[in-house]
């Protein structure tokens, strides 16, 4: 270091090295400079640029060099050899260009070293080129560790120099790697020169053919003056690359702008459009493209496209807003390419510069849509305020924060009041209401305003104007709220339902009233009684009730039509209505059932009072029409407290009173009596026997023989049903058959009994006939027919042995139905038998109505032949009249010599009775059919005979 000190002081002039420094540093800046500007270029352009840094750069070093050499002072004169020199010079720029090549198109690390090393080495090689060119009265002597640290210095900071370089185009400053560079050249001289000593030489002579001091002066002075042409180049470049710089950016930034607006503009909803005062367009967007095509449109074109309708109307307006260069708006329906016309609302701005319109800038937004849903929103406004004005509810919406209250005129009218003859506010409202209804609705509505309910709903009265009351049902909902949760505003509907309450009303009568009678009906009778009971129970008090059945009203309603019943029946219905006192209750229960609450008596005696008033007034003649009907009542009595407490028991005892009463004959009145209940027990106890008595097998059949009146002979016989109790012994059928028929057990247990004596008579070896009874309730059975053919395929019996005996009841209570299934019987082959013939009033009609195989003459009048005359004459007609109508006849209930010899006299036809063999179990007539069967194979043999066979 103190070599490299006492060489830049005692060696060199002190202009010398700066000044080399400067050129050095100028030189290197140029030639970076160049070099970027070769980056970006191509071509042979590029090459140019490359070859000026490349001058300029080895030119700097050169310079560099011999400046300071021009500064040097050995003690000794110095020439130059021009060759030499000039080879140095070339050794520069060489080098200088081979390692800007390698950084041309790109600077990794590797390409920077790599070009560091041949740059540094180009420098030491054009440095000791050049001394190679000095020519002193010497020699030249090098410390070879100073010239090894010089040239590592120099390639070190040429190294650095260039990796410091910007590694993309003009992507960094060029100051750092310029003083960098600079460093390393000067570095490098003024290290090799501290390297150099010149020894002197006596004997060496004058340097010929060397170049002067001035002549390198002028040389350096030239190539300094290149470099700072190139330099200048090197400036105009920059500029013009920061001038291009600043162009391409803001032609990007005009391009990005412009791509900007055309996307904002194809994503606005509307058509975008712009063009000058010619009306071509210079400017579209998609949407205006998608309606017009693609390409220029012309002002025509466009008005081309507007509905016929307001075309002449909307170019005049354009014309004048062009004219005056304002904006321009108005709604428009359009065609688009698919011939469809759809509404837009178009605005078209103008441009203005320095007074003048340049260009218009137009849009138009598709509103087909909104125009739509306007045009609906007036025609449902419109069907809405029809509907106000139509409909039958009114309509009101109360703000609750002032009270105040929009009502439909329909509101008001409701209520006989005009549109705003009242103050419409919720007070008004209140002060309508009923006042027995106001505690309940404000007190519903407070709870719908606090949340507790989602709707409030409720039916109350309101006053209307001619100050009746008027039923109406509000509904009303709150729409509103505040933060807190406070009801502000409400809406409802306010129907009027007086006609619903007053078909409630009705409806609610007729569930409690008789629909024939308008008497109250079961339902509410019972509520009653319940009630006077309750009254009862708390107050003390007696009461009565007293259950009513009309004595023959089934004969008359048969025999006079249902018309004439229904007309009795209501006539009873006033007469029980005329006597009641206050607090009682008559009522319809049913049929020809009816019963009366009495709300107050004295005891038993009292309530028969009562009753026997009542059969009195019953069984006065009722008019209907121009007849004189006649009917009886029979009367159960039961009295609370004394026969019970509770409806269910008082019912219940009077129903037994008055089943009493109708045992002992028409026109009675019969109070409880304890004794009933015991009897109500024992027949609910042989009921359910009765249930039990066909699974336990305690049924059994007696037969009773029919015998022919000419012979005696035994044709066939009736079965008759007998129930032998386990512990009641043999039930007599009067006991239980009444039962069976009410409790409706008479249909399983009828249907035994056809079947038993189907098998049984089967079985018999002589072909007897079976005759049984069939119940009334069993002709209920749509299917009797069915089941009587499934009996006799089950049992065998030919179905011409089979007699089905009837009674008139079965035709009376359903013509219709009994006679279709008395056809359907008598086409399977049996006989149909009428029982009891002579019984009703209305025998005569039952005959004619059906075609009978046989009619049995009851024992009532048999029994009396020898008595009365006129059960003579009776069984005399009836025989007369089965002749006649061809039908045959059998006599019941024969039981002396005298009635069988006047009954065959009179030519009947067949008997049956006590003197022919009683009912008895079919063992015990074994003898008697064995007899028949015998009789019948003597009366062959002797026909036989007869014939001479």
């Amino acid at each position: 270091m103190h070599r490299a000190f006492v060489c830049l002081t005692a060696e060199h002039t002190a202009w010398a090295i700066p000044l080399a420094a400067l050129v050095c540093w100028f030189s290197c800046r140029t030639a970076l400079h160049l070099l970027e500007q070769a980056r970006v270029e191509h071509g042979a352009r590029a090459l140019g640029w490359l070859v000026g840094a490349a001058f300029s750069a080895g030119a700097g070093i050169w310079s560099t060099h011999f400046i300071a050499m021009l500064g040097y002072d050995p003690g000794m004169g110095i020439s130059y050899d021009p060759a030499v020199t000039l080879a140095s010079l070339f050794l520069s720029v060489a080098s200088a260009f081979l390692a800007f090549a390698l950084l041309w198109r790109s600077r990794g690390p590797l390409r920077c070293a790599a070009a560091g090393a041949i740059l540094g080495l180009g420098i030491a090689a054009m440095h000791f080129t050049g001394m190679r060119g000095v020519r002193v009265e010497g020699s030249f002597v090098w410390d070879p560790i100073l010239a090894g640290v010089a040239v590592a210095t120099g390639l070190a900071l040429t190294c650095g120099a260039l990796l410091a370089l910007p590694r993309r185009p003009e992507g960094g400053r060029l100051a750092p790697a310029g003083i960098l560079l600079a460093l390393g050249i000067v570095a490098l001289h003024v290290v090799a020169m501290a390297a150099l000593r010149v020894v002197p030489d006596p004997q060496a002579g004058p340097v010929v053919d060397s170049l002067p001091h001035a002549g390198l002066a002028a040389g350096i002075a030239v190539v300094t003056l290149a470099v700072l042409a190139c330099a200048t180049l090197a400036l105009a470049a920059d500029r013009l690359r920061q001038v291009n710089r600043v162009l391409s950016a803001q032609a990007a930034a005009f391009v990005a702008s412009e791509e900007r607006m055309r996307a904002l503009t194809d994503t606005l909803p509307q058509m975008v459009w712009v063009f000058p005062p010619d009306g071509y367009t210079v400017y579209t967007n998609r949407r205006f493209q998608a309606l017009f095509g693609p390409g220029v449109s012309s002002r025509q074109q466009r008005f081309a496209t507007h509905h016929p309708d307001g075309r002449d109307a909307i170019a005049a307006a354009w014309q004048v807003a062009e004219a005056e260069a304002r904006t321009f708006e108005t709604e428009a329906r359009l065609k688009d390419l698919s011939g469809d016309y759809r509404w837009y609302k178009i605005v078209m701005v103008p441009v203005v510069h320095g007074g003048t319109v340049v260009e218009w800038i137009g849009t138009a937004l598709d509103i087909d849509d909104m125009v739509l849903a306007h045009e609906a929103l007036r025609e449902s406004e419109e069907r809405l305020a029809l509907a106000l004005d139509a409909g039958s509810d009114g309509l009101c919406d109360y703000d609750l924060r002032t009270g105040d209250a929009w009502i439909s005129d329909r509101w008001w009218q409701l209520l006989g009041y005009a549109p705003g003859e009242m103050i419409a506010d919720t007070r008004t409202w209140q002060s309508l209401l009923h006042p027995d209804d106001r505690g309940a609705v404000v007190a519903l509505l407070k709870r719908h305003l606090a949340g507790e309910i989602p709707v409030f709903e409720c039916e109350h009265r309101l006053r209307r104007k001619d100050g009746g009351w008027g039923w109406f049902l509000t509904r009303a909902k709150v729409v509103s709220r505040d933060a807190s949760g406070q009801a502000l505003r409400i809406v409802g509907t306010h129907g009027d339902i007086g006609v619903r309450k007053e078909a409630e009303g009705r409806i609610a009568h007729m569930a409690a009233h008789d629909a024939l009678t308008d008497l109250p009906n079961r339902t509410l009778f019972r509520e009653r009684l319940g009630q006077r009971l309750a009254e009862i129970a708390e107050g003390g008090g007696s009461c009565a009730v007293l259950c009513l059945d009309l004595d023959c009203f089934k004969e008359v309603n048969d025999a006079l039509g249902h018309l004439t019943g229904d007309a009795l029946l209501r006539a009873v219905a006033a007469r029980l209505g005329a006597g009641l006192e206050a607090g009682d209750t008559a009522a319809r229960l049913g049929g020809d059932e009816f019963a009366v609450l009495v709300a107050s008596v004295d005891g038993p005696g009292g309530a028969m009072a009562r009753a026997q008033a009542l059969i009195r007034e019953i069984g006065r003649p009722v008019a209907v029409g121009d007849q004189s009907v006649e009917v009886g009542a029979s009367i159960g009595i039961a009295v609370a407290p004394p026969h019970g407490t509770d409806e269910e028991t008082i019912l219940r005892r009077a129903d037994l009173a008055l089943y009493k009463a109708k045992a002992e004959g028409r026109n009675t009145a019969r109070a409880f009596e304890p004794a009933m209940d015991a009897a109500l027990a024992e027949r609910r106890l042989l009921e359910g026997d009765l249930r039990h008595a066909l699974a336990r097998d305690e049924l059994m059949l007696h037969y009773q023989p029919q015998v022919r009146s000419a012979c005696g002979r035994l044709v066939g016989f009736e079965a008759l049903v007998r129930w032998r109790h386990p512990t009641r012994g043999l039930v007599p059928p009067c006991a239980f058959i009444p039962l069976a028929e009410e409790t409706g057990l008479i249909v399983p247990l009828g249907e035994w009994v056809l079947r038993a004596a189907c098998r049984e008579a089967a079985g018999w070896a002589h072909p007897l006939k079976i005759a049984v009874n069939l119940s009334p309730r069993q002709f209920q059975q749509a299917d009797l027919p069915e089941r009587v053919r499934t009996i006799l395929a089950e049992t065998g019996l030919p179905p011409d042995r089979l007699e089905i005996e009837i009674t008139e009841t079965v035709i009376i209570n359903d013509m219709a139905r009994a006679l279709s299934v008395l056809r359907r019987l008598k086409a399977l082959g049996l006989r149909i038998a009428m029982d009891d013939f002579g019984t009703g009033y209305s025998s005569l009609a039952t005959l004619q109505a059906f075609p009978f195989d046989k009619i049995k003459i009851d024992r009532s009048f048999v029994s009396q032949l020898e008595q009365r005359p006129s059960a003579a004459v009776i069984v005399r007609a009836v025989l007369g009249l089965g002749r006649s109508l061809g039908i045959g006849v059998v006599a019941e209930g024969v039981e002396t010599d005298g009635q069988m010899r006047f009954l065959a006299e009179e030519g009947c036809e067949e008997m049956q009775g006590y003197l022919f063999g009683k009912p008895q179990p079919v063992d015990q007539l074994a003898g008697l059919i064995a007899r028949d069967a015998a009789w019948m194979r003597d009366a062959g043999e002797n026909r036989m005979m007869a014939a001479g066979i």
